[in-house]
């Protein structure tokens, strides 16, 4: 634990500070100067075959029909539907949220958040490796200090962490590592509830592709957390692969809830109403379960299929989501733009990168992968 602690603190300050500008200008060529590599659509990209939503997708436009497009609308005015998110965590995590915040995305939720605690005077902030960037930018921004709590990130086999023994500290994680498709261990899990049970600290969990782990496991690690001092990001619109609606929410301290809310709506205001229809449905489809069981065996079976014909490979073995950090053994075109270590703060494994697995351009991938597999998206 010594050399966790001297190789954490070796992190800090200018190094941390030069980390993250290096991080943001990856980020600001990708999205500005290539055009999201593909405008989004490239291996290493975000946007998504789902070929399984098609009866879903008619259904919320139908419902969209019923809203009157005239009149702002917000995602707490729909009791029902903060309730609906309450009673579906009810069932999963076979324990009650203390309270509910909707939102429109990802973004504006975790900014809102890192915006309130600022607000409180929170100068400092623990992390485990990695976190995306955006929020190390609202951190910097806000003059927030944050400090990892690993030099290493979840999946590596030298991964451990050296938490502060101080009260009243907060620690911000990622589960799963999007990039790696990997989620925390139940220990590391563990370790993090009996550490905020001894300190009272703050815990706050960026779950966006949580409930995609490949085996279909339940209940969710991190639902062990103390819910009168967790905030848990879901992202049912990622869950889904479904990005062109805007919804995902904060599972809050009941503390929390009018101020976080405030702040929210202070930084977002209204949202679209296609999107709160799309929201009902969204959380009634990731109870079901279908689509995203038929998502995560995709891609499930993609990784296999690529992983035996050597067109990937990588020692870390992924457990969720869709996305996988791997070499490629196969050419692809020249110049071919791809998201390496560097964009994640991770920089020992060269020659690794980003795959989505559900990717348009996955058959630059496919057809190497001979005979035993067609390419074909079912």
């Amino acid at each position: 634990m010594t050399d966790t602690r001297q190789r954490g603190a070796h992190l800090s300050g200018q190094t941390l500070a030069a980390s993250r500008t290096e991080l943001n200008s990856f980020y600001e060529e990708l999205a500005f100067d290539l055009n999201d590599g593909d405008k989004g659509h490239f291996l290493s990209g975000w946007q998504c075959e789902n070929p399984f939503v098609v009866e879903f997708l008619t259904r919320v436009r139908e419902r969209s029909n019923e809203i009157d497009h005239r009149k702002y609308i917000y995602f707490d005015d729909d009791e029902d539907l903060v309730e609906f998110v309450r009673a579906h965590h009810t069932r999963m995590d076979v324990r009650e949220p203390e309270a509910v915040l909707c939102g429109a995305g990802s973004t504006a939720l975790l900014f809102a958040l890192v915006t309130h605690l600022h607000a409180r005077g929170v100068k400092r902030i623990h992390f485990i490796p990695p976190i995306y960037f955006t929020i190390h930018r609202a951190f910097g921004w806000y003059n927030i200090e944050a400090l990892p709590v690993s030099p290493w990130q979840p999946y590596e086999d030298a991964f451990e962490i050296s938490l502060p023994s101080d009260g009243a500290s907060a620690l911000f994680l990622t589960d799963p590592v999007w990039y790696a498709g990997k989620a925390l261990s139940g220990d590391v899990v563990q370790t993090i509830a009996s550490w905020q049970v001894r300190t009272g600290s703050l815990v706050i969990v960026d779950g966006s592709l949580q409930y995609l782990r490949w085996d279909g496991s339940l209940p969710e690690m991190t639902a062990i957390l103390d819910p009168a001092l967790t905030f848990r990001l879901v992202c049912p619109s990622k869950q889904l692969c479904i990005h062109g609606y805007r919804f995902a929410y904060l599972l809050v301290p009941k503390a929390f809830e009018r101020a976080v809310a405030w702040t929210y709506s202070n930084i977002a205001g209204p949202v679209g109403a296609d999107s709160v229809v799309f929201a009902r449905e969204a959380v009634a489809a990731v109870g079901a379960g279908s689509i995203s069981r038929k998502l995560v065996r995709l891609a499930a079976d993609r990784h296999r299929t690529l992983r035996d014909a050597s067109v990937i490979q990588s020692a870390v073995t992924p457990d969720a989501g869709y996305f996988v950090f791997e070499k490629i053994n196969v050419a692809l075109p020249e110049n071919y733009k791809l998201v390496d270590g560097r964009y994640f703060d991770q920089h020992n494994y060269p020659g690794f990168v980003k795959v989505n697995l559900l990717s348009p351009s996955i058959d630059l991938l496919l057809r190497h992968a001979g005979p035993s597999w067609n390419g074909a998206i079912t």
